[in-house]
């Protein structure tokens, strides 16, 4: 395994973006809500953000971590000798939708941030291709990842930021990999196996006819989507293998994520290590809306670990 530093010369951004903007546009008049997707407002100040402030940024850098022939792409902000924060996107998706975080300034005073591409996804490939993978190799991919920050900063604690998709992929890797991360902001993820099946509309995204329309992208999202009810079964009997402390944060308004799932939590979950946060009237893009909540979140989640705190602001 190796670090190696990227330099991009291209925005990539825009083109996620509009992927993300078709699928709003699909949603309407295809009733194809795959997956998260910006309001217009949102998308263009994202974009203003990232062609104004973060692309040329040099206090943000590139790199590849590879690992048993997969290749996970990152970018990174602060010291390395600090905790890490690592922020997992959902699907479809890419480093880009987080990257405000790497300009946060108190999350550089205590961490080293950095957003991802998941394996599959923008930079990052898995093997030689672009194709879904398990979710037990995301977590051998982020657990040997973990370790190697780990190993950088003198064993300074690593902590999982997932946002809906991303949410119900990180806890897999303090499962298999116990040891390997320190804790877990679960924002917006589906948990529960009983309310992670395929709603109608991704089981029509399977039709040729709307595949050809969606594009590869939303495909592939929706395969990610049909895929969770296998991986959220397969996790079900490993939730007493989670012995770190987490945070989970819903929205009681969202319409991708069903809120429930904040109640398997608090069923399910270790409830001396877990906190879960339910925020009124709040959709599924509040880690957008949001941001100091995470911010504060996140610090406090350092806190727990180092046994400072015992429960957080309910923001």
């Amino acid at each position: 395994m190796f670090f190696g530093r990227l330099n991009l010369g291209t925005n990539l951004f825009e083109d996620d973006f509009l992927v993300l903007f078709r699928l709003r546009l699909l949603s309407v008049l295809l009733m194809l809500s795959l997956a998260s997707c910006f309001a217009p407002k949102e998308l263009i100040r994202e974009l203003d953000l990232f062609n104004n402030t973060i692309i040329n940024n040099v206090e943000i850098s590139r790199h590849y971590f590879e690992v048993d022939g997969d290749r996970l792409f990152y970018a990174a902000a602060g010291d390395p000798l600090r905790p890490a924060l690592v922020i997992i996107h959902g699907t479809p998706g890419s480093w880009q939708q987080y990257a405000r975080y790497m300009l946060n300034e108190k999350l550089r005073e205590r961490f080293y941030v950095i957003v991802v591409d998941r394996p599959g996804w923008g930079h990052s490939v898995a093997g030689d291709t672009q194709e879904i993978i398990s979710y037990q190799r995301h977590a051998t991919i982020f657990s040997a990842f973990s370790v190697a920050l780990k190993n950088t900063s003198n064993q300074q604690p690593v902590i999982l930021v997932g946002h809906s998709l991303g949410s119900s992929i990180a806890p897999r890797v303090a499962m298999d990999y116990p040891g390997s991360i320190n804790g877990l902001l679960l924002l917006a993820g589906t948990l529960s196996p009983e309310l992670s099946g395929p709603r109608w509309y991704n089981q029509a995204a399977r039709l040729p006819i709307i595949t050809w329309l969606i594009g590869n992208d939303l495909k592939k999202s929706n395969l990610e989507i049909l895929a969770l009810r296998g991986e959220m079964e397969a996790m079900a009997p490993l939730w007493l293998n989670l012995k770190i402390p987490t945070i989970v944060v819903q929205g009681m308004s969202d319409v991708n994520v069903y809120p429930e799932n904040a109640d398997f939590a608090e069923k399910n979950f270790d409830p001396k290590l877990t906190e879960v946060i339910r925020l009124e009237h709040e959709g599924h893009l509040f880690p957008l809306t949001r941001r100091e909540d995470v911010v504060a979140w996140s610090l406090c989640l350092l806190d727990r670990i180092a046994i400072k705190v015992s429960v957080c602001d309910q923001g």
